[in-house]
């Protein structure tokens, strides 16, 4: 029994050995499996990390590198990513500065972008969205935008993502496209000619002239082929060329038909054919039919011709150079003034049919760049454009404008037309003119006065340095302000818009105006305005020099106050020499009576030396009293105490001859004399003074006084000569001072010369002399006119 237990024993051991075994065999290789799907979920792992980290790579670069604006923005509108060409549509950068959407857009369009951001966080997207911002330059763009928001895992936006595109350029391109529609339109409706679209020959859609040249209304003509609404007045091959196009043989024809009207009357049309085709497959879509009435052309056939006779003389006879070429450059037409030009001494009839092919070549040798004037000729044949104000330079010193027109018919080049003009005398002419542009550029840039340019509003223009200089702004303060309330109080403000009006009537004055400066001191200008004219005649403002006289009208104020006391002290003066020419002569007077008391008591008693004595104390007496006379003249000599008549000067020198002791051996002559302006009494003194003094200093036996008169532009000028005992050179100037006598003589003061000058000087002239000592004294003196 024991036995049997232990080989049970032994069994059940074995197979649990076995089933521990075989366990250990399935765990061993699930743990190998495990294992290797554990090593390759790692791989699968990294790989699917290097898969995401690439795909955010590319999506970051795809972002980064759109070339539209990419930008991410929290849901209160505040930038956290932008990539380069948001930056650069932009201005902002979210990197380097906050940047808040909404402050970009205008404040017009602030409405409509607040609903737009309702709509996108509540929908979670917005499409096709435009709007216009301001970047940080300040320019206005308008830019389109498609937008998302991302969400949480709670379904809620936490940011927004959009797309924004620049569509400044597109949407104008889009309104002058709409624009360029709208002309052509209005040009197709109003074009003389008739002009149809047609679909396999029904027409479709014309005009008003179509209707007008069929004399068909509208319901009438759409539906239906030109054939079947025309009657034909004689053959055509329209029929056989529409078909040519339709059948795509032809992209274009031209036709001529004579119709018969609904009215009955006969034309003849001009039909031109244009297929319209498909871009992408080539097939024909539509027609384009136009109609020309072409009757009076044909009418007027010979006046054309006879136009073209004429037009033919004309060329020949234009101061321009004309060539004209056909479409193999052989010459059809040219004229004198081209021959001339180029020094041809043939005939313009003989050049025609000749080639131009080798003329650029040929000529070349008179142009100051020969390679460059053939290179040129060459670049406008091939581009076959309208070239106009070419300029040419020759050797000699000439400057001709060359002009190209290229002549087309139909498409097809017929040749070109050359012209020159010789513009020698008008560049020198343009050149001379900015130097001097140039030089008064200059001139009004640095002049001492102050130039300011106004338009009709009193808006500054143009402002010079030395204007800056006297109001103290600059010319960025000063362009685009209104000059009047920018300097002045409201009460000169007046004076500028009177003067503002009178402008309007072309009238140009100067006006002082008291101004404040920029420091807000007062100053006075003096400022003379003139109307501005464009160049058709049109006021467009004015322009003023301004001089600041601020300082000048401080010394007319100290002036005026000089000349009152100058003139208080002159009448002050005037009186106490009155009042010591009467104290000084009444003791004279005393003197004088009292030694002929003397004399007269003892006349008896006194010798030959006495009664000599006496007449010496006469004669001083007398001198004395002429003395005090002269100086009372002198001191009462003042231009307001003039008065100005038309005076005969030859009956003043003849009543000065009368007044005068002229002694007989003394003639007196006198020439031609005026009548001035000038008073009496004044001309007179200064007469008697200069005839008394030749006659006085006369040492010759047979002496002889000459008056002369000549007159001058500006002046009158009178010479009184004598043959005299002349005047040595070293007394020409001291002679005129107060005081000074050459001579003892018994009736020389020394005051008479200084009463002539100072006469003189008050009518603002001159007076010197030519004098040879012991030949005589010519005495001159001018007055001004």
């Amino acid at each position: 029994m024991e036995t049997e237990n232990v080989a049970l024993y032994k069994r059940l051991i074995a197979r649990e050995r076995s089933a521990r075994k075989a366990a250990e065999a399935i765990l061993e290789q699930k743990s190998t499996e495990l294992y290797a799907l554990s090593e390759e979920l790692k791989k699968s792992n990294d790989q699917l990390q290097s898969l995401i980290y690439q795909k955010n790579s590319e999506l970051q670069g795809v972002f980064e590198n759109l070339a539209d604006a990419y930008v991410v923005i929290d849901i209160d509108g505040r930038v956290l990513k932008m990539n380069d060409a948001a930056v650069t549509l932009m201005g902002y950068d979210a990197t380097k500065e906050p940047v808040f959407l909404p402050y970009l857009v205008l404040e017009e369009e602030q409405k409509s972008v607040e609903t737009a951001f309702k709509k996108l966080l509540k929908q979670g997207s917005i499409t096709d969205f435009k709007v216009s911002i301001r970047t940080k330059s300040g320019e206005i763009r308008r830019v389109h935008i498609n937008a998302s928001t991302i969400l949480d895992e709670n379904n809620k936006a936490i940011v927004a993502q959009g797309i924004v595109r620049d569509i400044t350029l597109e949407e104008s391109k889009a309104t002058i496209i709409e624009e360029q529609k709208q002309q052509l339109e209005f040009i197709v409706n109003n074009s003389p000619l008739g002009i149809a679209l047609a679909i396999d020959g029904k027409i479709q859609k014309c005009n008003t002239s179509f209707k007008n040249i069929l004399a068909f209304t509208e319901d009438q003509i759409l539906g239906k082929d030109l054939k079947a609404l025309t009657f034909a007045a004689e053959k055509s091959d329209y029929k056989e060329q529409l078909e040519a196009l339709q059948e795509g043989a032809v992209n274009a024809f031209v036709s001529t038909q004579k119709y018969i009207t609904k009215s009955g009357q006969i034309i003849t049309t001009k039909i031109n054919g244009t297929a319209i085709k498909n871009p992408e497959n080539g097939m024909q879509i539509q027609e384009v039919i136009t109609v020309e009435d072409v009757t009076k052309e044909l009418l007027a056939r010979e006046q054309l011709v006879e136009s073209e006779n004429r037009l033919s003389a004309l060329i020949s006879r234009l101061q321009n150079g004309i060539l004209l070429e056909d479409e193999q450059r052989d010459i059809v037409l040219t004229n004198q003034m081209f021959c001339d030009m180029f020094g041809i001494s043939a005939k313009p009839e003989a050049l025609k049919g000749l080639s131009c092919i080798n003329a650029a070549e040929e000529n070349k040798p008179l142009f100051k760049d020969p390679e460059a004037f053939v290179a040129r000729i060459k670049e406008i044949i091939s581009a076959r454009e309208l070239v106009t104000g070419d300029e040419l330079e020759l050797k000699d010193g000439r400057i001709l404008e060359r002009d190209f027109v290229p002549i087309f018919t139909n498409g097809n080049y017929k040749g070109h037309l050359w012209s020159y003009t010789d513009v020698t005398l008008q560049r020198r002419y343009k050149n001379d003119l900015q130097q001097q542009k140039e030089k008064y550029s200059s001139i009004i840039a640095n002049m001492n006065l102050g130039l300011l340019e106004v338009d009709n509003e009193d808006r500054i223009l143009l402002a010079n340095q030395s204007f800056c200089e006297i109001s103290g702004f600059s010319k960025e303060e000063l362009i685009g302000k209104k000059a009047a309330a920018l300097f002045m109080k409201p009460k000169s403000q007046e004076i500028i818009h009177s003067k503002t009006k009178v402008r309007a009537q072309g009238v140009s004055d100067s006006y002082e105006v008291e101004v404040l400066n920029k420091t807000g001191q007062k100053r006075n200008w003096l400022i003379s305005g003139a109307p501005n004219f464009d160049i058709n005649g049109k006021l467009v403002g004015s322009i003023g020099i301004h001089l600041d006289i601020t300082e000048i009208k401080n010394l007319e104020a100290q002036k005026d106050l000089l000349f009152a006391n100058l003139e208080k002290s002159n009448r002050e003066l005037q009186e106490y020499a009155h009042v010591v020419s009467h104290d000084l002569k009444s003791p004279l007077r005393s003197i004088n009576a009292l030694a002929n008391w003397i004399k007269e008591d003892n006349l008896q008693h006194l010798d030959d030396q006495s009664l000599e004595n006496f007449e010496n104390l006469e004669n001083t007496l007398e001198k004395m009293e002429a003395l005090i006379t002269g100086i009372l003249n002198y001191s009462s000599i003042q231009r307001d105490h003039t008065q100005d008549d038309a005076t005969d000067i030859g009956s003043v020198i003849d009543g000065v001859t009368e007044l005068i002791h002229i002694p007989d051996h003394i003639k007196i002559k006198k020439g031609p004399m005026p009548v001035i302006p000038i008073d009496r009494i004044r001309i007179q003194q200064v007469f008697q003074n200069l005839i008394s003094n030749a006659v006085r200093y006369c040492d010759k036996a047979e002496g002889w006084v000459e008056i002369r008169y000549t007159e001058e532009a500006h002046r009158h000028v009178f010479a009184v000569e004598d043959n005299g005992m002349g005047i040595e050179p070293a007394y020409h100037n001291k002679i005129f001072k107060i005081f000074q006598s050459l001579t003892d003589h018994e009736d020389s003061t020394g005051i008479g010369l200084s009463i002539v000058k100072k006469i003189i000087d008050l009518y603002h002239g001159d007076i010197w002399l030519e004098s040879t000592p012991g030949d005589g004294t010519t005495f001159y003196f001018s007055l001004k006119k």
